[in-house]
C-alpha cells in the first residue's frame, strides 16, 4: 500500500471559515450560563494538575476518533487565543485497542516532531483509510514526514520511557473517568464531552465558562489569603 504523506494538508475555505466563527463564537460568550451535571461533570476527585500556578486544560483525544480530528482546527484556534495562565496539554487515549496510536503520539514527542506528524496521523487515517495502528506504517510516516530513520524510531518506540508513558497516560484517563473521546478536563476537576456541551464548539463554550469560574475562584482564595482544593498525586508525576 502506498503511505500518503501529506504535511500541513490546508483545510478547504468552508472548513477554515467554519473554524474561525466557532472559535469567535467561543471567546465572545463568555457569560453564558451552563450547569453541572447537565453541560458539565465535576470528578469526584480532583487530580492533580502539571503547574499548580496555572490553569490546566487536557484533552483527552485518539488519533482514531473522527470527532477529535474535527476538533482539532477550532481546538487549536482557541488555544491560541488563550492567554498565559492557561496551561493546555494532550493525553491520548490508551486503551489496550488504542495503546499503538499512544505510543505515536509520545514517541513523536519525545523526538521533538510532533509539529511534523500531528495531523498526518489524522489524515492518513480518516482522510485515506490507512491503518496506522501498524507500527511500520508509523514508521514510515515518521521517516517521511519528519526524517527519523528506521533505527532512531524503533529504538524510541519499543523503549521503556514510551511504554510509561502510555501506562501513566492510560491511569491518568481512568483518574478522569473519561469514556470517550474527545474529552476535555479543565484544572483537574471538570469534565466536559460532545455528549454533555453538545458539539465541538459547544465543548469550548463551556471550557470558557469554567476558565472564568476557576479565575473567580482563584481571585476570592488570593483575597482571603486561602489555600485551594487539594488533589491526589498524578499518575504522571
Amino acid at each position: 500500500m502506498r503511505l500518503v504523506v501529506r504535511e500541513g494538508k490546508p483545510m478547504n475555505l468552508v472548513a477554515r471559515s467554519l473554524a474561525v466563527v466557532a472559535v469567535a463564537a467561543a471567546i465572545a460568550v463568555p457569560a453564558q450560563e451552563f450547569r453541572e451535571r447537565k453541560d458539565y461533570f465535576k470528578l469526584p476527585v480532583p487530580v492533580e494538575t502539571r503547574d499548580p500556578d496555572k490553569i490546566e486544560v487536557v484533552e483527552v483525544f485518539s488519533y482514531g476518533c473522527i470527532h477529535c480530528y474535527q476538533l482539532e482546527p477550532i481546538l487549536n484556534a482557541w488555544v491560541l487565543a488563550q492567554g498565559d495562565d492557561v496551561d493546555f496539554h494532550r493525553v491520548p487515549m490508551a486503551t489496550r485497542n488504542l495503546r499503538t496510536l499512544a505510543q505515536a503520539f509520545y514517541t513523536a514527542k519525545e523526538l521533538d516532531v510532533l509539529a511534523k506528524v500531528h495531523m498526518p496521523m489524522f489524515e492518513n487515517i480518516h482522510d485515506y483509510g490507512i491503518d496506522m495502528s501498524r507500527p511500520q506504517m508509523i514508521r514510515r510516516m515518521f521517516e517521511t514526514q519528519a526524517g527519523v530513520d528506521e533505527e532512531e524510531f524503533a529504538r524510541m518506540f519499543d523503549s521503556f520511557a514510551i511504554a510509561t508513558r502510555v501506562r501513566q497516560a492510560d491511569a491518568q484517563t481512568r483518574l478522569y473517568r473519561v469514556q470517550g473521546t474527545p474529552t476535555i478536563i479543565v484544572n483537574g476537576r471538570y469534565l466536559v464531552d460532545t455528549v454533555s456541551a453538545g458539539s465541538a464548539e459547544g465543548m469550548l463554550l463551556v471550557v470558557n465558562h469554567l476558565l472564568a469560574k476557576e479565575r473567580a475562584e482563584r481571585e476570592v482564595q488570593a483575597a482571603q489569603g486561602g489555600v485551594g482544593e487539594q488533589a491526589p498525586t498524578s499518575p504522571t508525576g
